[in-house]
């Protein structure tokens, strides 16, 4: 008869509870929901030590990781601010925008924050190279939209009309990625239904110069606002919010001021502070030698 180790069994049973279904902790563990469920009914078939050990790194790991800092989710800076808006001036009146930037500042965080307030009327997909192809990117829109794929023009239509019914807005992260042909393809979306929204969002190269200008030069008259975002107009005020635990310590706060202006942006000064906290220093010349450490200062 198998021995199952009842303090994993108790692990898990929680763990399926903090996640909200068994589907989402078999995903996350690594295992399909049937072992789950076996595992939990006490008629696993497969290897019991073996799966023990698997619960048993993960919930390791897990309880190793808690102990670190976590950056919030989304901080209400003035370029995520920026960015929220114009993702809402996007869905309430259709059309496209482009919200462009530097690396690191935050447009990410506020188009994510967007799609999770409005889980019924925003789309949001990231692009990455090999999903930038029309035919790849229509898939993937596909997937998020919960349709069926197939021929380009079938899902374009399926997609079409998914869209429709309702103002809607649809969020492309990483835009500077797309080519001519799947930009047209989006442009079409819009101008087939006017209340539908379309940000993109890119690094400056996506509006300004670079591989990517030729594509984006077909919907320029087609796009009604335009901001390009750098990581110079991070403030101090911006830095306060970012780092509550900072406040008073004016000295820190223009250290890290000066790390979000450069080019590391505010995700290499979160890193940095991270790091500093998990390494129990985040005064002054706590953040110095970990910004050397990470080779963001040579001074």
């Amino acid at each position: 008869m198998k021995e199952y180790n009842p303090e994993l069994q108790q692990k898990l049973e929680e763990y399926i509870t903090e996640v909200g279904s068994q589907s989402k902790a078999a995903n996350n563990i690594g295992y399909s929901t049937g072992t789950l469920s076996t595992y939990r009914k006490g008629t696993y078939n497969g290897d019991v030590e073996k799966f023990e050990n698997r619960l048993r790194e993960f919930f390791d790991l897990k309880n190793e990781a808690q102990t670190l800092y976590a950056a919030p989710d989304y901080v209400p800076t003035s370029i995520s601010e920026g960015v929220y808006a114009t993702i809402r001036m996007c869905h309430l009146k259709g059309g496209l925008a482009d919200e462009c930037g530097d690396a690191g500042i935050g447009k990410t965080k506020a188009a994510l924050k967007y799609a999770a307030e409005y889980p019924g009327s925003a789309i949001y997909v990231t692009v990455n190279p090999c999903v930038s192809s029309l035919n790849a990117f229509l898939k993937l829109l596909c997937r998020q939209l919960k349709l069926p794929t197939g021929r380009k023009d079938d899902m374009w239509m399926e997609i079409d009309a998914a869209l429709r019914g309702g103002r809607r807005v649809l969020i492309i992260d990483e835009a500077q990625h797309l080519p001519i042909k799947t930009i047209e393809a989006i442009r079409a979306f819009t101008d087939d239904n006017p209340e539908l929204g379309v940000t993109l969002i890119g690094n400056p190269e996506t509006v300004t110069n670079g591989r990517s200008r030729p594509a984006f030069a077909q919907i320029r008259n087609r796009t009604k606002l335009i901001n390009i975002r750098r990581t110079l107009e991070v403030t101090k005020s911006d830095v306060k919010l970012l780092f509550p635990a900072l406040a008073g310590h004016d000295k820190e706060i223009d250290l890290m001021h000066t790390i979000a202006r450069s080019e590391q942006g505010i995700r290499g000064a979160v890193n940095l502070y991270s790091n500093a906290r998990d390494n129990e220093d985040t005064s002054y010349q706590g953040l110095m030698a970990m910004a050397k450490t990470m080779k963001m200062l040579t001074y």
